[in-house]
Order: structure tokens, then sequence, then C-alpha cells
């Protein structure tokens, strides 16, 4: 089972991916503040990472840059965020996001994304 750490502020989101990740055999944990976030991964030690850019408390692009320099294995990352300017995605790709989705992305388009990343071939 692979284990997906899911981090977005907005409640209704989050619980939503969350279900439908869990319905195809996803662990998910779920966290509505960045700030518990390395903490999470260094616990949970997850296959993948979904992650907002736009948090409080800890800037989502920040927080894509800790994630991506922890020591040990690399964690794919699919940012999936409301923000659709160019500079933001160019931001996120400058930061090594793995992927990009524009909120509000399709629970399907999600799980294919990480399919791809968690999965590949």
């Amino acid at each position: 089972m692979s284990r997906c750490l899911l981090i977005d502020d907005d409640g209704d989101s989050r619980e939503a991916y969350a279900e439908y990740l869990r319905g195809f055999g996803y662990e998910v944990e779920e966290l509505g503040d960045s700030r518990d976030a390395i903490g999470a991964i260094a616990r949970c030690r997850p296959d993948i990472v979904l992650l907002d850019l736009q948090m409080p408390h800890l800037d989502g692009f920040e927080l894509l840059r800790l994630i991506k320099g922890m020591a040990g294995r690399p964690i794919p990352i699919v940012v999936v965020s409301a923000l659709v300017r160019d500079q933001d995605r160019d931001r996120a790709t400058a930061a090594h996001c793995d992927a990009f989705l524009t909120k509000p992305a399709l629970p399907q388009e999600v799980l294919a994304t990480i399919e791809t990343l968690v999965r590949p071939g």
C-alpha cells in the first residue's frame, strides 16, 4: 500500500481527495497546517506528497523546497493549487515539484498523476 501525505488548508478539498485515494488503496495522512509537514514526513515516510501552495504559516513554495531538500530518498510531490499564473507554475517547477495540477482538479486526474509517479511503467 502506498502512503500519501496530503497537505491542504482547505478541509473540503483535502477530505475529498483523501477519501477518493483511500478508495483506491492509498494510506492517506491529512494535514491542514503546513507547519506540521516536516515532522509528518519523517514520521509517516510517504511515497508521495500532495501539496497546496497557498497555505497559512509556511508558504507552499518554501515547504516544497524543504521537502525536496530532506535527506533520504526523493519524495515525489504533486502540487494541487488554485494558482494559475505561469510564474506560479514556473516557481513550483524551479522548486522541483514533479507535477502541477490546477484546482479544482478532478479526483481522477489527481489519482492518474499520482499513479504515474508512484507506480511508473
